[in-house]
């Protein structure tokens, strides 16, 4: 009996003594080695990968390896950074091991001459004013024509080249999101590292087309190889303006143009832009005054829409334009008009009382213009005739950015919402009113040139005291004003 209960007792014990009792090799494989020589290599280059397994059934090594032995060498080719695996399997269990090859592409050989031996030489990057370079995904081929896209200036369309051999572009902007001429430059790359750099004040146009890249406005991370600037777009809403219907003895005319094409860098902002001054005017304008919005190719009609204005008996006429533009020049529907055609056009209506409001590149240089004609009343424009105008720019989170919510460029959205918040408030207007009064100047000029000063938080008795043009804040622009009452003027 005795016997009996033993021999049961020694079978409920044998599954428990079996456990870890594993024939001989049957462990985990151990991976002892696997390695990539050399771990980087050119483009068309080879890598040797070698690997020591012990205690292993089969050896898997993946991509492109398969089946391998316990120890051994293959030479691998890959066309971009692998990758490599090793699987060493047997009963008990598996064992892995990883290794990568890099690839050094001609085009990352091209980022890499950018990077160690253009950009560190570059003024503006050293200072560290605002800067991205993007590049073009593929290098362009021979007979490709490169154009600077600065539109019907021939005198400034002289950089153009074609191409002799494949070479990698880049796009070096030094003001990014500004409306527009200001510095850039084209930099050539070869496949051995030969490299140009052009000087440039616009886009390019490629075999015709300006790349993808950079028509937008906050290019993908992946497209740029070097920046110093937040690579988030702007946030913002275009408002809808309530406001009391404007008290005036004035008949006026808003003119409000949107000069950019489609096919031109920051056009999206420049919309905004336009909706922004279509919505406020429409809101503050009387029942005797008319709103006339033109954008893109309609834009080539400003001038003959002033006269239209003139025609219809507009004692008023307010011009506001959004476009790209260099020294007393702007850029509409694909075409330059100059400030000395506003003059000319200004000069022919002398009983009308002209406002001018800029928002481009360089702007501050038609006010030498306009400033000489005795109906033109006030000059507002986004920056000084030796700046750049930008497109919205907002710093999340910063102490010192007061207008966060705008939308559209930078300078004009200070500006509306600093006219919008005189304008909804009847104190803000009596005074507007007085002041007008007493200097003898319609509502709308005294109402604005007040708003370009309080844009900047620099009209406290309206109670504006923050600087809503944050790229002021920074540093970037500088708005510049003219008023005809103004002493100094």
């Amino acid at each position: 009996m005795k016997r009996i209960i033993l021999f049961l007792g020694f079978l409920l014990l044998l599954p428990a003594l079996m456990i870890g009792c594993t024939p001989s090799g049957t462990s985990v494989p151990i991976v002892t080695s696997f390695l990539a020589s050399p771990t980087t290599i050119d483009e068309g280059g080879s890598s040797t990968l070698t690997w020591g397994v012990s205690g292993a059934v089969s050896v898997m090594i993946s991509p492109g390896v398969g089946s391998a032995g316990l120890t051994g060498n293959f030479v691998v080719s890959p066309t971009e950074t692998t990758t490599y695996t090793l699987t060493a399997t047997n009963t008990a269990g598996s064992s892995t091991a990883s290794v990568q090859v890099t690839v050094n592409t001609a085009m990352q050989k091209a980022i890499d001459v950018v990077l160690d031996e253009i950009l560190p030489d570059i003024p503006e990057v050293k200072q560290g004013k605002p800067y991205w370079c993007v590049k073009l995904e593929s290098p362009l081929p021979p007979g490709a024509i490169i154009l600077e896209d600065s539109g019907a200036i021939a005198a400034k369309s002289s950089l153009r080249m074609t191409l002799r051999e494949e070479k990698f572009f880049f796009f070096l902007d030094l003001a990014p999101r500004s409306f527009y001429e200001h510095p850039v430059k084209y930099i050539l790359v070869d496949r051995e590292g030969n490299h140009e750099e052009f000087d440039a004040s616009w886009w390019p146009k490629i075999n015709g087309v300006v790349p993808e890249v950079i028509l937008k406005e906050v290019p993908e991370a992946n497209d740029v190889i070097s920046t110093n600037v937040t690579l988030v777009a702007a946030a913002g809403s275009i408002l809808d303006y309530i406001i009391s219907p404007l008290v005036s003895r004035w008949s006026e005319g808003f003119i409000v143009v949107q000069g950019l094409m489609p096919t031109e860098n920051l056009y999206n902002c420049a919309v905004n832009t336009y909706l922004n001054g279509v919505n406020f005017f429409n809101s503050y304008k009387s029942v005797f005054s008319r709103v006339e919005g033109l954008v893109q190719t309609d834009a080539l009609q400003v001038l003959s829409t002033i006269d239209a204005m003139a025609t219809e008996g507009k004692d008023v006429i307010t011009i506001y334009i959004i476009a790209h533009g260099g020294t007393d020049s702007i850029r509409l529907g694909g075409q330059h008009f100059y400030a000395s055609q506003f003059r000319s056009k200004m000069a022919a209506y002398p009983s009308i009382v002209f406002n001018f409001l800029l928002g481009s590149c360089h702007s501050g240089s038609f006010i030498n213009n306009l400033n000489t004609l005795d109906n033109v009343c006030v000059v507002e424009t986004a920056c000084s005739p030796s700046e750049g105008a930008t497109a919205d720019v907002d710093s999340s989170g910063s102490s010192n950015d007061y207008n966060p919510s705008d939308t559209g460029s930078e300078w004009t959205s200070s500006l509306i919402a600093a006219m919008s918040n005189i304008a909804q408030s009847s104190t803000k207007m009596d005074s507007i009113r007085t002041w007008a009064s007493n200097d003898e100047v319609p509502i709308t000029c005294m109402l604005i040139y007040q708003a370009g000063y309080g844009a900047l938080g620099s009209q406290s008795a309206l109670s504006l005291n923050n600087n809503l043009d944050f790229s002021n804040v920074m540093g970037w622009a500088t708005p510049n004003h003219y008023y005809c009452r103004e002493i100094g003027n």
